[in-house]
């Protein structure tokens, strides 16, 4: 009962500080010292709902978030903002129950993963944003360049708000700097994946530790579209692309590529030198391991600051560079998080005005990110933006750590969390800002016409290609097998089909 009345007070601290601090047009009266702001007349404010997916349910402080939320909202853009957090294993069944039904809501979570952004344009339930974005979220409009725009756009509107995170693909390795210290092994001079087979086969020759760390849900091989610089154009179709550079915009089968087929030569010997496990562990095992001492290196998205979440998350300290270059701007990247405004929404130019409080003001997000100060968090360098959960509370036992940042907004106006992560922030918005737009940026495949082509080869993958890809088969012996069998399964209707829309998408687009 004592720690929940010092909750309360807190929250009621800091409604007024919060209060004190914003900047309201117009204001009502300051509150007395150690009194919770007054609210603007319910008559007053518009009701604005923002819906989203979580991975651990609902924060057991949610309301005493959206009340310090809403001490801002109310006061700077007359709004009252409702937050609906829904588990993510439910989400995207929820959404699209509700979308169908045309019942009303205002934000929504969409990406291309889960609530289908593309299925959602296509059906026609969220807003075309353009004109919206430009008159009622001029900042948030001007916080990205017209290219990373661009990948939202569907038949030459904008219909998501992008999050702001790592877009490209910076694929690269992730090193203990024990084991490179070790055996005098420096990442300066790797420029490609085999300029890392030196260090490895050291590794491998002592015989205590396997070079590369994957599990179950991971793959043990080399290829990585933007690191061969293609656009996959669709990760669910699996071998399809485009390079990213090139202006005719073939679609072609990856499997005909020699880029494809030197991965798979390159990832076969790897693993018979030894360099990937040789059964994969389960995500548990091979965590435990990897804290154990008994792996050297991820070869993952080094994204900056990656270096750090590694170390929080397996206790040695690391090296990352990224080996990909150019970085690739594509589709997939720049859409992996959005939020949309429903086409039911009565209030569409204020819940615009509310994207533009997530993506542009530090203390709504932050709020809406990490909890309220002193009750969920403190600061351990309030000059360098860095925070920590109070004494005695971690991740697990926290009542406000919805661990989402990327979901909400800008996640470059968000708090770090270790010391060692300052600029990560900036050197990440560097990257997306200066990666390379792939030729089919903004493309989205319809996969309708195309759906028994695609679970015909997706079958074919996983059987023939996957092994080949993983180096467990080699390419003399399986290639020629496995392309046939693609092509039988639909493969190259599938090509046509993807091909067909691209045109039709770039004849639009005006990108020839």
């Amino acid at each position: 009962m004592q720690k929940n009345r010092l909750y309360s007070l807190l929250a009621v601290l800091l409604v007024a500080a919060l209060f004190l601090g914003a900047c309201p047009a117009p204001a009502p009266a300051a509150p007395a010292e150690g009194q919770a702001a007054a609210p603007a007349p319910a008559a007053d404010l518009i009701p604005i709902t923002y819906s989203y997916g979580l991975g651990s349910g609902v924060p057991t402080d949610l309301q005493m978030v959206q009340d310090a939320i809403n001490v801002i909202l109310n006061a700077k853009i007359g709004v009252n903002l409702t937050l609906e957090p829904t588990e993510f294993a439910a989400y995207n069944d929820k959404m699209q129950l509700r979308l169908a039904a045309g019942e009303e809501c205002d934000i929504i979570f969409t990406a291309p993963w889960i609530n289908s952004y593309a299925n959602n344009v296509a059906n026609g339930v969220l807003l075309p944003l353009d004109d919206l974005l430009i008159e009622h979220a001029p900042g948030l409009w001007a916080s990205m360049p017209p290219t990373t725009w661009e990948a939202a756009r569907v038949n030459g509107k904008i219909y998501g708000v992008i999050n702001q995170q790592i877009f490209p693909k910076p694929w690269g390795v992730n090193v203990r700097k024990d084991l490179l210290d070790k055996y005098n092994f420096s990442l300066d001079n790797v420029k490609r994946y085999e300029d890392m087979e030196p260090f490895m086969q050291a590794l491998v020759e002592d015989g205590e530790i396997t070079p590369i760390y994957v599990n179950a849900n991971g793959s043990p091989s080399t290829w990585r579209s933007q690191y061969w610089g293609y656009d996959g154009l669709d990760d669910g179709i699996g071998f399809i692309g485009v390079k990213a550079n090139d202006e005719s915009m073939t679609v072609v089968n990856l499997l005909d590529t020699v880029e494809f087929e030197e991965s798979a030569r390159l990832t076969q010997k790897w693993y018979e030198a030894g360099y990937y496990p040789k059964e994969l562990p389960d995500v548990a095992e091979g965590d435990a391991a990897m804290r154990a001492g008994k792996y050297a290196m991820i070869n993952h998205v080094e994204k900056p600051g990656n270096d750090v979440e590694n170390q929080a998350k397996f206790g040695w300290e690391f090296v990352s560079k990224n080996l990909t270059d150019p970085l690739i701007l594509d589709t997939s990247g720049a859409t992996a998080t959005l939020n949309g405004i429903c086409k039911t929404s009565k209030n569409p130019e204020k819940a615009m005005e509310v994207l533009e409080e997530f993506n542009t003001n530090v203390e709504v997000y932050n709020l809406l990110a990490h909890g309220i100060q002193g009750v969920h968090w403190v600061w351990a360098d309030e000059g360098n933006k860095v925070i920590k959960f109070p004494d005695g509370i971690d991740g697990s036992t926290s009542t406000y750590n919805p661990n989402a940042d990327w979901e909400f907004g800008n996640q470059f106006n968000g708090y770090y969390r270790d010391a060692k992560q300052v600029g990560a922030w900036e050197k990440t918005k560097v990257m997306n800002d200066t990666a390379f737009p792939s030729v089919a940026l903004g493309f989205v495949v319809d996969r309708t016409p195309i759906q028994t082509e695609i679970a015909q080869t997706t079958a074919v993958l996983k059987e023939l290609v996957d092994p080949i890809a993983r180096g467990w088969v080699s390419w003399d012996d399986a290639a020629a097998d496995a392309k046939d069998k693609l092509n039988a399964a639909g493969a190259q209707v599938i090509i046509d089909e993807v091909q067909r829309q691209l045109n039709d998408w770039a004849a639009v687009n005006k990108k020839k």
